[in-house]
């Protein structure tokens, strides 16, 4: 069970820093996210810091700190769900808000290996 927590870390880590440096660097793909959501830039950019700095204590506390690793999945976890609601709730298609309600999915079955593997 140890296996898959550390996998599931290290997929959802790479895939919060690749997010949330698109977000930080504001590249035009994830610039069309944001306005498409209306969420507002700063907090767009403040997101992207999180997500980066979650990774950092995912990938760290899998190893060292498991509390920490399953904390860090839960912020991911929120933050990518309250995107997902943020879509619907612009009446965005579903196609829309796949991508954030499968990185919460990810996030959350994380956290659970994680305790799991404890």
């Amino acid at each position: 069970m140890e296996l898959l927590a550390v996998g599931l870390s290290l997929l959802l880590t790479l895939l919060a820093v690749v997010v949330g440096l698109a977000k930080v660097q504001r590249l035009p793909a994830s610039i069309d996210v944001r306005n498409r959501s209306g969420v507002t830039p700063v907090f767009w950019i403040a997101s992207g810091w999180v997500e980066l700095v979650a990774a950092g204590f995912l990938v760290v506390g899998i190893f060292a700190a498991h509390e920490a690793a399953v904390v860090a999945s839960l912020v991911l976890a929120v933050s990518y769900g309250l995107l997902a609601l943020r879509q619907l709730a612009k009446r965005l298609p579903l196609a829309a808000a796949t991508p954030a309600l499968v990185l919460c999915a990810l996030g959350g079955a994380t956290a659970i290996s994680i305790g799991v593997a404890g």
